[in-house]
């Protein structure tokens, strides 16, 4: 997902429901700590928190638009997808651990020619 572009707003004033909703998709997909992609987006940590609280909450009518239950489920699936990149990235990491350890044990003389 693409890093959102932060919109000049006066002093005092609001974000716009837009942006407010493209820095949680932001934050969720990317994988990073919430400190980082704050400051990437020039916010504090506590506006990303309370954004993300208010998508997560449950609509307060009982008539829920179509509209909120597309919101929650894009929200469940910007989280799923920070969780599948940052275990991709903990797996690419264990795999190169084990290709470094097959060359060292490959290359050691002492062990018989080794694994081959």
């Amino acid at each position: 997902m693409m890093k959102p572009t932060r919109p000049t707003i006066s002093k005092g004033g609001t974000y716009p429901p837009e942006f407010r909703e493209e820095a949680v998709r932001y934050w969720l997909s990317s994988g990073q700590k919430l400190n980082a992609v704050a400051s990437d987006l020039g916010l504090t940590p506590e506006s990303l928190r309370v954004w993300r609280r208010q998508m997560e909450a449950p609509p307060v009518l009982s008539g829920e638009s179509p509209t909120e239950g597309k919101r929650v489920s894009e929200l469940a699936l910007a989280r799923e997808l920070g969780q599948l990149r940052r275990d991709l990235e903990a797996m690419t990491r264990q795999r190169d651990i084990l290709k470094k350890a097959i060359s060292i044990f490959s290359d050691d003389k002492s062990l018989g020619g080794g694994l081959k």
